[in-house]
């Protein structure tokens, strides 16, 4: 994660190169969408500096040719859920995100680390909500299952 926590623009193009092979297994067993990624908290893509999922997915575009929408948003303050359990971090998340439009396409969630799948979930949920067919999400990484 040292790409996302310290702006390491070779990490950054490592998460790229792994989202580029998880959206060609989704192309071919889901289609292709629209991406949408997954935004992080205010405060913490201040303290970043940007929004780290956003940029990935934009260079996610630039090699696929797909388009990247920012459609969600958070819409209320949540825990960092590091240090929490599988129905704790469903809990934190549920109900924190909208969609910020209607897209009449097809989308694709993206975001960097999948753990327990609640934030995925989350962002499907207020996309869905909002009337937009999500087909698929791709991650760069999956974690180890939480005990």
């Amino acid at each position: 994660m040292a790409a996302k926590e310290n702006n390491i623009k070779l990490a950054d193009d490592l998460l790229v190169q792994a989202l580029q092979k998880s959206f060609h297994f989704c192309a071919k067993e889901r289609g292709v969408g629209l991406f949408v990624p997954i935004p992080s908290r205010h405060a913490v893509a201040r303290s970043r500096g940007r929004q780290f999922i956003t940029e990935l997915s934009l260079q996610l575009s630039k090699s696929t040719g797909m388009e990247t929408v920012e459609s969600l948003s958070h819409i209320r303050k949540v825990r960092d859920q590091s240090s929490l359990d599988a129905k704790q971090r469903l809990v934190n998340i549920e109900g924190s995100m909208k969609s910020l439009r209607y897209l009449s396409e097809k989308v694709i969630l993206v975001d960097d680390l999948v753990t327990t799948g609640a934030t995925i979930y989350e962002g499907a949920r207020a996309l869905r909500e909002n009337g937009i067919e999500v087909i698929a999400a791709v991650t760069a990484c999956i974690a180890e299952p939480l005990r």
